[in-house]
């Protein structure tokens, strides 16, 4: 009965401050949903863009070995670590400090990461003994030197608190999407700057699992591997303040934004107030003949509804649509200068089943919240007052 007497209500022609109040409704619901739609995507695509970028800069866990090990120590403890269950890859790896210098004059700053197991994005070959080193660098460490692949160079690295020189040759410029790599890191094997670097100090393990959530898990399991003295850090740890960070941000902007939603609800209860002007008649009737309290109620939360519910349903779509159109185009792309700052040179926009679940479920709290004020009012007439309506 309630759901009838909503869509007659809904349906019959009203006047036009009838019709433009459920348009005003609708849209700014729409629009509210929309945005918040959008805005959870960016900053979930963020996240997920940040933790792929630092689960490929390095290991999944990364254990430090005691000071003086061997490199005979730390080949039989990447041995042990490797028999986990779990483990895919485990690789010695050494991070030095360094200076890049082209032929042309100038030098560059950079982070020296030597390792026999590169990142999935790098590739290297040539690890002879002799002549140039084979390196993979950054797209923007190619573009500040302006360098390209085969240039010849000098790399300088501080070990054991002396300055070494070895001359370098390009054999790949990577572009990983994530600006922290590509803006400052040198990558080589350890192998071959060994062979150019005697003395060269023995850094750690990385280990790469198949699961990296699962990371703390198998922590102490790795722990107990190198042996005594090692210490172990997982990525969870390593950028716990990052990505607790981001989660509040994202839980902030997604409170921000459900505000802008309630202001469009409440023109859901504006819209109600509108109907409830202009049909007062037929309420008027209903309650004069007898109907119950909760049916009026019940009847003017349905009209709600399904008017709020038509805006969060168009506002989904709208800002599915959106989504989908900003990734298509590559939207948003950041300069170098501002990809610095977000360590992302592009965030991709992803659409979480979760994200749009809360959306859903907010929008319609907020709308049947908004219309309960109005609803309760009127179903609160008493019959003398109701009589004059008819």
């Amino acid at each position: 009965m309630a759901w009838f007497l909503a869509v007659r209500l809904l349906r019959r022609r009203g006047t036009s401050l009838l019709r433009t109040s459920a348009l005003a409704a609708l849209v700014a619901v729409a629009l509210g949903t929309a945005s918040l739609v959008v805005v959870l995507a960016l900053m979930s695509g963020y996240t997920g863009a940040l933790r792929d970028g630092v689960l490929a800069a390095s290991g999944h866990l990364v254990a430090l070995l005691p000071p003086g090990a061997s490199v005979e120590a730390s080949a039989a403890a990447a041995a042990r670590v490797a028999r986990i269950p779990g483990v895919v890859r485990v690789g010695p790896v050494v991070y030095l400090p360094g200076m890049l210098f082209p032929p042309s004059g100038g030098a560059e700053l950079v982070s020296v990461r030597a390792s026999d197991v590169p990142p999935p994005f790098v590739a290297l070959d040539g690890r002879g003994a002799s002549g140039p080193l084979t390196v993979a660098i950054g797209r923007g460490v190619a573009r500040k030197l302006a360098v390209r692949k085969g240039d010849l160079l000098s790399l300088q690295v501080v070990t054991s608190g002396m300055p070494r020189g070895v001359p370098v040759v390009v054999g790949q410029v990577f572009d990983s999407g994530f600006a922290e790599l590509d803006e400052r890191f040198v990558m080589t094997s350890l192998d071959g700057l060994r062979r150019r670097v005697p003395g060269l100090p023995n850094g750690g393990l990385e280990v790469w699992v198949a699961d990296p959530d699962r990371a703390a898990a198998l922590r102490d399991r790795v722990e107990e591997a190198c042996g005594n003295g090692a210490i172990v850090t997982t990525w969870q740890e390593s950028n716990r303040n990052l990505f607790a960070a981001l989660r509040w941000q994202k839980i902030s902007l997604g409170l921000v934004l459900s505000l802008v939603l309630g202001v469009g609800a409440f023109e859901v209860a504006s819209a109600l107030v509108v109907l409830v002007t202009e049909k007062r008649r037929e309420f008027g009737v209903l309650l004069a003949l007898g109907a119950p309290p909760r049916l009026v109620r019940r009847t003017l939360l349905l009209a709600g509804g399904v008017l709020g519910g038509a805006g969060v349903v168009a506002g989904l779509a709208g800002g599915i649509a959106i989504v989908l159109v900003l990734t298509a185009l590559g939207i948003p792309h950041f300069p170098p200068d501002i990809a610095s700052i977000y360590m992302v040179d592009t965030i991709p926009l992803r659409l979480l089943p979760g994200d749009l679940a809360v959306v859903l479920g907010l929008s319609l709290l907020e709308v049947l919240s908004a219309a309960l004020l109005p609803a309760a009012r009127t179903s609160r007439r008493e019959p003398v007052e109701v009589l004059r309506w008819v």
